[in-house]
């Protein structure tokens, strides 16, 4: 109860300081073993990552922090992943929310390191199982056949936990991109032969991005048609959470709505404000103001892990004008939106 309403007053007043900012979207690592054609992250040798131990002294002095997104890379590929939950279960007292995205290819190993995290992680928790098409399709995008199979495997079994822990939810994650523009309902009806109780609001619908920070896809090539598209993706996406009360749903809803704007305007739809709300961590401790913003703060290693000396600093009020001048990266993606429509209700 102390960490919900924390997080409460954490969004009611984010806006009124220049320090204040709920959440932080932290790549734990950048190993991969998909091959997606819309990231080049598995390209990446990565070297140098926080260890646990310095995760650990990372979670002892940043207390502040209601939701962590634990991202990759694949978060599954490092061993220590549990552990990682566990030490920032121990040590972020107003933890309210952890969510973690998954590619499925290692199959029942995710299954079983969720199922060991829930034994004693008691708050909200997510996994979103990433399906971005058909059969062919998914597994064109992610370079790795058989994929799809994987997805469905785990999702099933992911599921069977819903109703044994209530703190527990899992998604499908599906990402509009070039590649699979005007399929979300095709494949809805290839899930549907798989798990017959499958719906719309079951999967989490987002936008591709172009980022040089994050995904390394600076150089992938968009036809205009794309956002026509991929507008009418969102309208099939949004028509299953109009009239639905779930706060999920609702916060999902706002999105939507707001993706298509993003998609006709090519401009983040809200006036930016996410460096109040979150920030972006690499798997080396280097800190960014969101994952779109090449835009390097410092690092978590130079600081002793003290993240409020790197987000008050004088290149952090830097980066923040640049932001509030509208001069950064354009974007709409929820590792930075939901943060945005939570404190920018009325605005959303």
């Amino acid at each position: 109860m102390i960490a919900e309403i924390n997080f409460g007053v954490k969004i009611l007043t984010t806006n009124l300081s220049f320090f204040n900012p709920y959440e932080v979207n932290f790549a734990i690592t950048y190993k991969c073993n998909s091959c997606c054609k819309t990231c080049s992250i598995w390209k990446i040798k990565p070297n140098n990552e926080l260890s646990l131990k310095e995760i650990e002294k990372f979670a002892e002095k940043n207390k502040f922090i209601n939701w962590m997104r634990l991202t990759g890379g694949e978060p599954f590929l490092r061993k220590d992943y549990v552990d990682i939950v566990k030490v920032l279960n121990e040590n972020l007292p107003y933890l309210y929310f952890l969510s973690t995205p998954t590619n499925s290819l290692l199959g029942d190993l995710v299954v079983k390191k969720v199922k060991e995290v829930l034994k004693f992680f008691k708050k909200g928790y997510t996994i979103s199982v990433s399906l971005d098409g058909p059969k062919d399709v998914h597994d064109n995008i992610r370079g790795i056949k058989g994929n799809w199979n994987k997805a469905i495997d785990v999702y099933k079994k992911l599921k069977k936990l819903e109703s044994e822990y209530k703190n527990f939810k899992v998604y499908f994650g599906y990402t509009i991109s070039p590649y699979n523009v005007g399929m979300f309902e095709k494949t809805i009806e290839e899930v549907k032969k798989e798990i017959p109780s499958i719906i719309k609001k079951d999967f989490h619908v987002n936008l591709f991005q172009i980022s040089d920070v994050y995904y390394g896809n600076q150089n992938m090539k968009v036809d205009k048609d794309f956002f026509e598209k991929a507008k009418e993706e969102v309208d099939i996406a949004l028509e299953s959470r109009k009239k639905s009360l779930d706060k999920i749903d609702i916060v999902e809803s706002k999105y939507l709505r707001n993706a298509k704007k993003y998609l006709e305007t090519k401009q983040c739809p809200i006036d930016c404000n996410i460096f109040n709300l979150s920030c972006y961590i690499d798997p080396m401790g280097d800190v960014y103001p969101c994952t779109m913003f090449n835009f390097k703060l410092g690092n978590l290693r130079e600081v002793d892990f003290d993240l409020k000396k790197i987000l008050t600093s004088e290149k952090a009020r830097k980066s923040k004008e640049i932001i509030k001048k509208k001069k950064c990266p354009h974007c709409w993606t929820p590792c930075e939106s939901h943060q945005m429509i939570l404190s920018n209700w009325l605005k959303a």
